[in-house]
Order: structure tokens, then C-alpha cells, then sequence
């Protein structure tokens, strides 16, 4: 064998990474059920096999692909009285762009009976357990689930339906609403 000819030797951890980024954009295109393996794979450019290979299924993809980025962690960090300002700064003015997104991928995937158990332990765990540990208190997992369904129902509003909700130019009245809403279900004594 001549060293033009020698098979070229694999990256696995570079396959799986591309697989991986590649299954969450179609994903957020397509949701769980809409997504195909075959289409990941030939996007990815690799053989459908290696997804049962590396994840074991379409199933495993998407544990693998989706819940990783279900974190709360960047808002939470910081003083909490703050944390409502953190959350408008983020949601207000979100825009939609190309390739991966949360949102859409759980809007799509809400749905299929596959995709929701994973989707819902993720966000109880990864989102809403430790932003109540955060928050402390009386009440505090139930204002943790009214926080996650205030950012989730905006985002859905503003970003996914388009909504134009916004009086001013640069939404800064809507920033203020927003945090305000937010940071009372903080501060509750």
C-alpha cells in the first residue's frame, strides 16, 4: 500500500463534537421527531452508523446534544439582586440566528414522547433546582418554576412568534417591566 492510499485514521473526539453540533442545529430546525439520523450523518459527513455507534441512538444523540446547554448558571451568577436585570438584559432583544437554539428546539420537541422526559429532566435539573437553591426561601422551587415560565413565555412571545411588544426603539421600557416581574418573585421575603 502506497502512502497516497493508506486510509486516513479517524478523530472520534472530533467526529462526535462535529455530530454533536451538526444534530443541534437540526434539532433546533426540525425538532426530535422532525430530525432525521441520516440527515445529521450526511451533514456531518460521516456514515449513519456512527451515530448508533457513539450515542447509541437518536435518543442518545439528543441527551447528548440538547440538555448539556440547558443552564442557568450565567444568570445566576452574580449578585441575585440583580438577577431580574440579568434576565432582561439577555431575553429582551434576543434575536433569532442560524445553527443552535434552545428555544426552538424545546418548542419543537414538546411534543414527542421520546424527547420530553430528557427535555424535562434537564430543566429541572440544570435550570430550576439550582435557581431555587439560589433564590432560598419560602416557596422557593414554585418561584423558581414561575421565573423559568416568565423567561420561557417572553422568549416565546418576542422571539419565536415575533411579537412586537416594544413602545421604544431600543426596548428598555420592556427591559425594566421584565426585570422588575422577575426580580419580585426573587425578593420575596
Amino acid at each position: 500500500m502506497s502512502e497516497n492510499t493508506k486510509p486516513r485514521k479517524r478523530n472520534a473526539e472530533a467526529t462526535q463534537a462535529r455530530i454533536i453540533e451538526v444534530a443541534r442545529e437540526v434539532f433546533t430546525e426540525k425538532g426530535y421527531d422532525g430530525a432525521r439520523t441520516r440527515a445529521i450523518a450526511d451533514r456531518a459527513g460521516v456514515n449513519v452508523a456512527l451515530i448508533n455507534r457513539y450515542f447509541g441512538s437518536k435518543e442518545g444523540l439528543f441527551a447528548m446534544a440538547v440538555p448539556p446547554t440547558l443552564t442557568i448558571a450565567s444568570l445566576t451568577d452574580g449578585p441575585m439582586d440583580a438577577f431580574g436585570a440579568r434576565v432582561a438584559s439577555v431575553f429582551v432583544g434576543k434575536q433569532i440566528h442560524d445553527g443552535y437554539d434552545p428555544t426552538f428546539v424545546l418548542i419543537r420537541s414538546a411534543a414527542s414522547p421520546e424527547a420530553v422526559p430528557i427535555l424535562r429532566k434537564a430543566l429541572r435539573t440544570q435550570i430550576i433546582e439550582p435557581l431555587a437553591a439560589q433564590l432560598g426561601g419560602e416557596d422557593a422551587l414554585e418561584r423558581a418554576c414561575l421565573i423559568v415560565a416568565l423567561i420561557s413565555g417572553f422568549d416565546l412571545t418576542a422571539r419565536v412568534l415575533g411579537i412586537n411588544c416594544f413602545s421604544d426603539s431600543d426596548g428598555a421600557a420592556m427591559r425594566r417591566l421584565f426585570a422588575a416581574q422577575i426580580q419580585t418573585l426573587v425578593d420575596v421575603p
